[in-house]
């Protein structure tokens, strides 16, 4: 009896601790296209209300984008021809709330939310050799390839606010309003391996999810109803 009570509670708390790991960090506000998000052994199809979770990875296709609100007001776009991880968020409120995001793949569009008003240091996005951090902040994050309209690399284009864009090899550089931070993929010799670009790069074109965006960032624009 004691033992099928033990094993009880034993299953009981591997079911409870289970709940805490997949929590809950966000939510899908709007799909386009078929949109994957790949959580363990399951592949999902993002659709609106769709609960995201920390360790998911979400995968865009040529037609394909996705917008998702976070539970720390949070707000991401991700682009066409994507894969992005959501590495990890917490927000309880406290000084080790964080957030972090990798993009795999293709780019994102990020602004700032709760998280990044008291504890900037802890939202961290990454990508390739590169980590930005922001400083209260509406940004672009993009891995461009051969091919593109846009020279191959690594992009943080800043919309509003300011990152601090930081290489592995140590370089570090503040990206200010309509700039762009920018490392070559293939770099030419003596070029530096950090840039700061005044030009806006061709990638960066609005969609009906920027716009979508902005209305809901930006309490003074009427919502789409």
């Amino acid at each position: 009896m004691l033992r099928w009570i033990g094993s009880t509670v034993c299953a009981v708390l591997l079911a409870f601790s289970g709940a805490i790991s997949a929590a809950e960090i966000g939510k899908v506000l709007k799909a386009k296209g078929n949109v994957e998000i790949f959580r363990g052994s399951e592949v999902l199809k993002a659709k609106s209300k769709l609960e995201v979770q920390a360790g998911d990875r979400i995968v865009t296709g040529a037609n394909d984008q996705v917008f998702i609100g976070m539970i720390d007001k949070s707000k991401m776009i991700i682009r066409p021809n994507s894969e992005v991880l959501l590495k990890d968020l917490v927000y309880e409120k406290k000084s080790t709330d964080k957030q972090e995001t990798s993009v795999l793949k293709g780019g994102i569009r990020a602004v700032s939310g709760e998280i990044a008003k008291k504890n900037r240091d802890n939202v961290k996005f990454s990508a390739g050799t590169a980590t930005i951090g922001i400083r209260g902040t509406d940004i672009e994050v993009a891995m461009i390839g051969d091919g593109q309209e846009d020279r191959a690399g690594i992009y943080n284009y800043v919309h509003d606010g300011l990152t601090e864009m930081k290489l592995e090899t140590g370089q570090t550089a503040m990206i200010e309003k309509e700039k762009s931070g920018f490392t070559p993929k293939d770099p030419k010799p003596g070029e530096p391996l950090l840039q700061i670009l005044d030009d806006r790069p061709a990638f960066l074109r609005s969609s009906g999810f920027d716009t979508l965006m902005r209305q809901l960032t930006n309490p003074r624009v009427p919502g789409i109803r």
